[in-house]
């Protein structure tokens, strides 16, 4: 098993629980005066919520080979009455329900659903919390110590190309493991993934310049497919376009962007849609070339950008309402990424050889970085982009920076772990130019893990020595999914989000 491997599959249960504190109340339907303890530990199914036909004791071993899923729940009977709430510690991660039934999983999936345990000896302490006197009083606590097996995790890229979605494995070096067949899948736009429900979202212009729809209004389609077997579960198209969408971590909602080609003097906005379906639940109003879209890692917000538009837009999730601004940056947005505890956002605008930083809580512009030694060029034609720093990710330990430069055929490194207080320092240079330079690096993101990057001009870097170990497709969309005997656990964004860790 390579170091890679060992190492996610050590961390990869971090991610499914947050701490949590409980209300000390009296309401409630717990037993006044009770102080009972823990009488089983249910094994479920997450996705059926039914029991497995056994519980979780001390010194058990879970082979995951033999379950009919990987994704787990635990469920808590308690004897002497019912719990306000019930808390429970694995492995040093603490989460309390305090809904009934209790689980270990949270009611609503966030990123993931259930609980995939890591290979190796855990640790789960559970408490019940009864009320008595109107005070909060620990019930008997149980702790069992038990031992996984058969949870060899696969990490997998999956990049959109024209007709196809190929899937290739990380840990062999990018290794193309699969292909799938997608009929009418042309000019992608975006990619989105949700391992909650399994599915893959990718929009794309397809047909629609066909010269049948000549004097017609413009659109696009999104595609959905099962992450699992392929398969194409619904295409929908949307009026006046399509852009890079981002889906809920529940996966429930989706928010497409009506395209940069939105035409002036019209309100550019965003659909939010139902994943399961595609339907149009509503629209978020923002400003005339709705383009790149951020689902926040909390979840509560999502990040919106106009190409057209010098200022970010933050949008509340539940109320699909845009709630806040940062900026004006020096010029309109292009691509840009946020780090985990949405503090900052890191924003690449036209004209610009560098970056921005935006204070996501103040709504403030920090910094205006230029890289040195490659300034601004002026495009060599009317017909050129004048974004010549086009792509941008966070290290998943989120101590450097990313940013392609599209002009140059260069990735550009900057350490920015002294941030708010220090600016960013630019420390590399990485040349990623193809033999002929037909091909410029527009987007970037990074395996999970940090071990590798990959540059949308189909290089893959190793970002310890920066140097280039493989080259894949030249596009802009990918992204990575985690899977346990073929189910997805885990699903990242396209967009190079910041995780506070190397491998959380």
């Amino acid at each position: 098993m390579s170091l890679h491997r060992a190492l996610s599959l050590l961390t990869l249960p971090l991610v499914l629980f947050s701490c949590a504190s409980s209300p000390d109340t009296s309401g409630g339907s717990s037993t006044e005066g009770t102080s009972g303890g823990v009488s089983s530990l249910v094994l479920l199914d997450a996705t059926s919520r039914a029991g497995l036909g056994r519980s979780l004791t001390d010194g058990a071993t879970l082979d995951l080979a033999a379950l009919p899923t990987v994704k787990l729940d635990v469920r808590v009977d308690v004897d002497g009455g019912t719990p306000a709430s019930v808390r429970f510690d694995l492995d040093g991660v603490v989460r309390e329900d305090d809904r009934a039934p209790f689980t270990l999983a949270p009611d609503v999936p966030f990123d993931t659903l259930g609980w995939t345990p890591s290979e190796g000896t855990h640790t789960l302490t559970v408490t019940p919390l009864f009320v008595r006197g109107g005070q909060r009083v620990a019930g008997t606590s149980t702790t069992v110590r038990f031992d996984v097996r058969g949870a060899d995790v696969s990490h997998l890229k999956y990049v959109a190309v024209k007709g196809a979605v190929k899937v290739y494995d990380l840990d062999r070096n990018y290794t193309l493991v699969r292909t799938i067949d997608v009929p009418g899948l042309n000019m992608p736009r975006g990619i989105a993934a949700s391992a909650v429900t399994n599915r893959l979202y990718i929009p794309h212009w397809g047909d629609r310049d066909d010269p049948k729809y000549a004097g017609q209004p413009r659109f696009g389609y999104v595609t959905c497919l099962d992450l699992r077997t392929g398969q194409v579960l619904w295409n929908r198209r949307y009026t006046p376009s399509i852009d890079s969408l981002a889906v809920t971590p529940d996966g429930r909602k989706l928010y497409l962007p009506t395209g940069e080609e939105t035409e002036a003097g019209s309100d550019g906005f965003w659909y939010v849609l139902d994943a399961a379906t595609g339907d149009e639940l509503s629209t978020i109003p923002v400003h005339v070339g709705a383009h790149n879209t951020v689902m926040g890692p909390g979840g509560r917000h999502v990040y919106l950008a106009s190409l057209a538009y010098d200022e970010l837009s933050v949008a509340d999730t539940s109320t699909d309402r845009v709630v806040g601004r940062v900026g004006p940056f020096s010029g309109n947005i292009r691509p840009f990424t946020v780090n985990h505890a949405e503090t900052l956002a890191f924003v690449t605008v036209d004209h610009k050889s560098g970056f921005e930083v935006g204070d996501l809580r103040t709504g403030k512009v920090l910094y205006s970085v230029d890289v040195q030694g490659f300034p601004w060029t002026d495009p060599t034609t009317p017909t050129d982009r004048t974004t010549q720093s086009h792509g941008i990710a966070l290290t998943p330990d989120e101590r450097e920076l990313w940013v392609a430069d599209h002009s140059n055929r260069m990735v550009h490194v900057f350490d920015v772990s002294g941030l708010p207080g220090r600016a960013p320092v630019q420390i590399a240079d990485i040349d990623v130019r193809e033999p002929d330079g037909s091909i410029s690096p527009k987007w970037i993101n990074f395996s999970r893990d940090g071990r590798l990057a990959h540059v949308s001009s189909g290089a893959i870097i190793d970002t310890r020595t920066r140097r280039r170990v493989n080259t894949v497709d030249n596009t802009r969309y990918f992204l990575q999914v985690d899977t346990v005997r073929g189910e997805p656990v885990r699903a990242y964004s396209r967009y190079g989000v910041g995780y506070g860790d190397p491998a959380r």
